[in-house]
């Protein structure tokens, strides 16, 4: 699987564990319907914006500062998201579920992709000549 899989597939994943997370503390019945109300929302506001703005490139995760790129990726996100959930299943958007999964599906995204970078670090790290500490520019520049 490419890179832009694995980051896309562990941001999905990230998405539903929050929203299966959230289903076990308040729902009665865990049900298909209550998943897809819990997460396909999420996931289409996730995949739009992200695909627009970049967020799926394999340097996505890595680049300086990836928890405040994270956050200018899923706040417009999270907020379509949340857009669409009103509009598709006739809820009302200003509730207390709204910091609640702006922050929370937020914290699941950074973890991910917290693990996600570290991963990536360590293969990078791995695939370097022993004692090659220069930059990626420098070694490109080099072969």
């Amino acid at each position: 699987m490419t890179r832009k899989r694995w980051l896309i597939a562990g941001d999905l994943a990230a998405l539903l564990a929050f929203a299966v997370l959230g289903l076990a503390t308040h729902e009665r019945e865990f049900t298909a319907a209550a998943l897809a109300r819990s997460f396909l929302p999420f996931a289409v506001g996730w995949l739009l914006v992200g695909s627009v703005l970049g967020g799926f490139q394999p340097d996505a995760a890595s680049r300086p500062v990836s928890g405040w790129g994270l956050l200018m990726l899923w706040l417009p996100a999270g907020v379509l998201g949340l857009v669409i959930r009103s509009m598709v299943f006739e809820r009302a958007l200003f509730t207390a579920f709204f910091p609640i999964a702006l922050i929370g599906n937020g914290l699941f995204l950074l973890a991910w992709r917290t693990i996600y970078e570290r991963i990536e670090r360590r293969n990078d790290a791995g695939a370097r000549a022993p004692g090659d500490d220069a930059p990626e520019s420098i070694r490109e520049a080099r072969a």
